[in-house]
């Protein structure tokens, strides 16, 4: 059995290398509509049209964005919207591109059968929509850029890691060994998550604040979007299930780098900003 694990890491390990070494990612199944939609999008020639057309082909996706659109964060009015096309009107392109993600993170987490990796799987999805909602709220308030490109950018830092989850899970004796899942991932995530970010072709301004979420300029309140990400991801309440640190660790480098007055400054406006999260969270997540 120790032979056969070791066996199926470094298969694993090669395959991953390869693609790396050869510039060409190749996506698991889960992420194919996310990408469609990515690409569609950035089409000049493209209409809400043919976005529509692709939600349509989803029904998954297409039952959130109905229920998104419909969501009294984005229609107080409350009329009815039953249709695709108004819908992708009412949401926009940056919000549909993250609940594209979304769904296809929690689609992975359903077809796995491996239960250490659908632990995994649905821990980091809690945390990255954790990360993502409070890099909404912290981009509104202090206008540092788009709130929905904020949340957007908070959903795609974890991406290499959903990715190795599904590459795990092709290989059954890898996949059911916890601490083994964790360093492999722990290894990968970073070169895996830079390559997959860039094949996405995103744009250069959300490519590096996700690939520099882990440094911070030291100032309060954030001036950037990767002070802002950083920020959102060390005051996460849910854990990203790959990250080594203890909650305690977390507090204190948080506590840290906000110099005191901040961390009293974060929690209040976080605590302010408590329901109109809890309506971002039942809005992505259906």
């Amino acid at each position: 059995m120790h032979d056969s694990l070791e066996a199926q890491v470094n298969a694993l390990s090669e395959l991953i290398g390869a693609e790396l070494a050869s510039g060409k990612v190749n996506f698991p199944t889960f992420l194919q509509a996310s990408i469609r939609i990515k690409e569609c999008a950035d089409d000049p020639d493209t209409s809400l049209q043919d976005i529509a057309n692709l939600i349509r082909a989803e029904p998954l996706l297409s039952a959130r964005v109905i229920g998104m659109a419909n969501s009294a964060l984005l229609n107080p009015g409350g009329k009815p919207i039953t249709a695709i096309g108004p819908a992708v009107v009412r949401i926009g392109m940056l919000p549909i591109r993250t609940l594209a993600f979304v769904v296809a993170a929690q689609q992975l987490a359903n077809d796995l059968r491996s239960d250490e990796l659908k632990s995994a799987s649905s821990a980091l999805w809690m945390h990255s929509v954790d990360v993502a909602t409070r890099a909404y709220v912290m981009a509104r308030h202090f206008n540092i850029c788009p709130p929905d490109m904020a949340m957007l950018i908070g959903m795609l830092r974890n991406v290499g890691e959903f990715y190795l989850i599904a590459r795990i899970s092709e290989f059954p004796g890898l996949a059911s060994d916890q601490a083994r899942i964790a360093d492999f991932v722990s290894t990968w995530r970073e070169p895996v998550g830079g390559a997959l970010l860039e094949a996405l072709e995103l744009p250069v301004e959300i490519l590096e604040s996700v690939e520099d979420g882990s440094l911070y300029g030291g100032l309060w309140p954030p001036t950037d979007i990767g002070d802002l990400l950083f920020v959102a991801t060390l005051s996460a309440e849910s854990a990203n299930p790959f990250d080594p640190t203890t909650p305690e660790e977390r507090a204190a480098i948080l506590d840290s780098a906000l110099h005191g007055s901040g961390r009293d400054e974060l929690a209040s406006l976080l605590d302010d900003a408590s329901p109109r999260r809890g309506e971002m969270v039942a809005m992505i997540c259906g």
